[in-house]
């Protein structure tokens, strides 16, 4: 089981499972973490487009250590004849990083010379992370005396990259180790913090590795891990030490809660399908129950502020284009959040004051085509009892329906084995009859 990023909270608490995203949600209000459906006054929208895209980015990099690549598609994947960068680690777009130090009022171009490196790393981390260090290396060296005069986001932007490349460094250790062994260098040495923070890394790691959606390995791992957190708090007295046993302890109980996530998702296989009442359709004239009956259908949740709702985007694009003809039909599902378009950014933006759900309507009518979407979304007024239905405390959250009109998948977040799973679900829904 990978770890695909979704938007959740839980008991009111915002759960953040990666310490450097919890820095960009803290610095740039980015939404990777936060409720399904949020009220018009959440504070965790998103209030800058560019800084999104960063944010984006490095998530991608950091699923990609552990096992996923949530923004994979084709046209990344490594060509036959790569860039000599991939191969050699040099930094790139270095003109976009002079042109910032030029003019540190515009963070486009600080955004820009992250960006392509990161996209760099993303492929470095699972085909060489000797390659992948040396990069992050140069990356650091090319950084260092870059100052962001007063601009506040620029600030933040390059706290977020040093930071970023400091998580990549840990991952890439981490990866190098089994967690046995890691769990040995804690065991020698209880209060050395370090070690315990290369724990926190693996276990988070092997918990993804080794329990797939087996909810008994994934309950027996926990408890296994508890336990040996708890023995080792009874070695020391040092306050940091405490303090990084006390994440590890946060991070299993996040994990704990996935497992019970997991448990309700299955619950609702089998279960006949609550059809899709939408008030209106987003691009496109969307359908009727009855016009969906006899196909597959993948119902996505989504939010127009939801950075991994975004990010699952070139998987639907390509599973509807596959699968359309044979009977697959993806519907979003979605509701008003009070978003208008910005001509200047070309993207949405939060609006200031109340905005008419016409408005809205063809703001998402332009994001939808903006991102290349082949599906219809329906836009749900009312939503509480169908995402009550359909378990919805996290997004992007997927179900997948047979032709027989009966649950057979549910799940928040997409990565890229989490893709390849619903596309081999789907085709087995596919070669079966229709109803009838």
């Amino acid at each position: 089981m990978e770890v695909p990023l979704s938007c959740a909270r839980e008991g009111g608490t915002f759960l953040f499972r990666f310490g450097l995203l919890y820095t960009l949600v803290r610095t740039f209000r980015i939404p990777f973490v936060g409720t399904a459906a949020p009220s018009r006054s959440s504070h965790l929208q998103e209030k800058n487009y560019l800084m999104k895209r960063f944010a984006l980015a490095i998530l991608a990099a950091l699923l990609l250590v552990s096992g996923s690549s949530y923004v994979a598609r084709a046209e990344d994947k490594p060509s036959e004849e790569k860039a000599p960068e991939a191969y050699t680690g040099e930094v790139v777009a270095l003109d976009s990083l002079e042109e910032f130090k030029e003019d540190t009022t515009e963070a486009k171009p600080l955004l820009d010379f992250a960006n392509q490196n990161f996209k760099l790393l993303i492929g470095q981390m699972s085909e060489s992370p000797d390659t992948a260090e040396k990069h992050i290396a140069a990356i650091k060296e090319a950084m260092e005396g870059v100052e962001a005069g007063e601009n506040v986001q620029a600030k933040g932007l390059i706290m977020s990259i040093d930071r970023s490349l400091d998580m990549f460094r840990s991952r890439i250790a981490a990866k190098r180790l089994t967690l046995d062994e890691v769990k040995s260098q804690v065991t020698e040495s209880p209060s050395d913090t370090d070690a315990i923070t290369l724990y926190i890394t693996r276990v988070s790691m092997a918990f993804s590795e080794e329990t797939g959606e087996d909810v008994a390995k994934m309950e027996a791992f926990l408890k296994a891990e508890n336990e040996f957190i708890d023995s080792l708090q009874e070695e020391t007295e040092e306050s940091d030490a405490l303090a990084s046993y006390k994440r590890a302890s946060s991070l299993l109980k996040s994990l704990g809660s996935r497992i019970e996530r997991l448990k309700v998702y299955q619950e609702m296989v089998g279960k006949e399908m609550m059809p899709v009442e939408a008030e209106v359709w987003a691009n496109g004239e969307g359908f009727t129950p009855e016009e969906l009956e006899g196909k597959v259908v993948l119902l996505d949740f989504w939010a127009i502020w939801c950075g991994p709702c975004v990010a699952s985007f070139p998987h639907l694009v390509e599973l509807q284009e596959k699968y359309g003809d044979e009977g697959l039909q993806i519907v979003g599902i979605t509701r008003y959040y009070g978003y208008t378009w910005s001509e200047e950014t070309d993207s949405p933006q939060r609006g200031e004051e109340e905005v008419a759900p016409e408005v809205e309507q063809e703001v998402l009518n332009k994001f939808t085509a903006q991102h290349d979407l082949k599906h219809p979304t329906a836009v749900v007024t009312d939503p509480k009892a169908l995402y009550e239905f359909y378990a919805v405390s996290g997004i992007p959250h997927f179900v997948l329906i047979g032709r027989d009109g009966k649950i057979k998948y549910a799940n928040a977040g997409m990565g890229e084995a989490r893709a390849k799973q619903l596309e081999e679900l789907i085709k087995q829904e596919l070669a079966e009859p229709a109803a009838g």
